[in-house]
């Protein structure tokens, strides 16, 4: 009877994984629609392997210099006010250059959050990465890669990432969310850092005709 149970109940608890991961089917406005179509087209995701791992990837060609595109990675305060998706974004423990953070997520379309603490480790204004310690899923990888273009100006910026659901979240899934949040992040990250710089541009521009 005990062992029926536990079946039954791990049963339940690969179903609901699976309807919370999977996007909801909802009407969307048209300009909401297009508006996704264009990050999707512009920052497709692909499958690369690193380490012996599968990670979905995203570039984007920001048009800052990294020391920008770095100050909004790294504004980890106020991480979800720029992604949408991020709930929260909270330092645990800071040595410098390693830290241990909570990550609380909530994909597109999903009715929960997911929550797991992250081992990150910072290497200055050129890459972030990290690593799952406990919580939601079985594995969370990730990095963020950052390499200067056209003299220094402008920003090449890699996003990969790779999460692992265990027995109880088809990749499938999971792949399929990427394909949903990684161009949107892209997306964000660019609008607030061209955004940024270009009032920083017309501070600074104000300021010398004074």
């Amino acid at each position: 009877m005990r062992s029926k149970t536990t079946t039954s109940g791990l049963a339940a608890f690969a179903f609901i994984a699976l309807v919370t991961l999977q996007p909801l089917v909802v009407a969307q406005p048209c300009e909401a629609k297009q508006k996704m179509d264009a990050a999707h087209s512009e920052h497709p995701v692909t499958e690369e392997i690193h380490g012996g791992k599968t990670f979905n990837v995203s570039h984007a060609l920001i048009k800052a210099k990294p020391d920008d595109v770095w100050h909004v990675l790294t504004d980890y305060n106020n991480a979800s006010r720029v992604f949408p998706m991020m709930k929260k974004c909270q330092v645990l423990e800071d040595k410098g250059s390693t830290k241990l953070m909570k990550h609380v997520i909530a994909p597109t379309g999903s009715i929960c959050n997911y929550e797991y603490i992250i081992a990150l480790k910072e290497t200055a204004k050129r890459a972030l990465e990290w690593k799952r310690v406990s919580g939601s899923f079985k594995e969370v990888d990730g990095f963020w890669r950052l390499e200067a273009v056209d003299g220094g100006r402008h920003t090449h910026v890699t996003y990969a990432t790779h999460v692992n659901g265990g027995m109880f979240i088809p990749q499938g899934l999971i792949k399929r969310q990427f394909r949903i949040d990684m161009p949107e992040v892209m997306t964000l990250l660019t609008h607030r850092v061209e955004g940024s710089t270009q009032i920083a541009a017309r501070r600074d521009s104000s300021s010398q005709s004074q």
